[in-house]
């Protein structure tokens, strides 16, 4: 039997360090997290290129045209690494 979300969707998220059951579909795991590193587009005094792929999808600025983070693909920002992500949801028994 699948973990159901707060919300009552399939529990795609699961918080690994909570000691109780603490699951959430991807709309609402909570996201953004400063375990997600920054990316400076100077660093040591060098000039490094702006990320790869599309602005708003796949990143974003957080100081314009200085610091950047990743993005999931879809422009949300990733949660929290402590939340482990199993597509097709998870068992009662995981």
């Amino acid at each position: 039997m699948k973990i159901k979300c707060k919300c009552g969707k399939i529990a795609t998220w699961y918080y690994m360090p909570a000691e109780e059951e603490w699951a959430c579909c991807d709309n609402c795991v909570p996201r953004g997290c400063s375990c997600w590193e920054w990316h400076d587009k100077k660093f040591n005094s060098e000039i490094y290129e702006e990320p790869e792929g599309i602005e708003g999808k796949d990143w974003e600025w957080i100081d314009k045209r200085v610091s950047w983070r990743e993005l999931d693909g879809e422009g949300k920002q990733i949660p929290c690494c402590e939340w482990w992500y199993k597509e097709e949801g998870w068992d009662d028994e995981d």
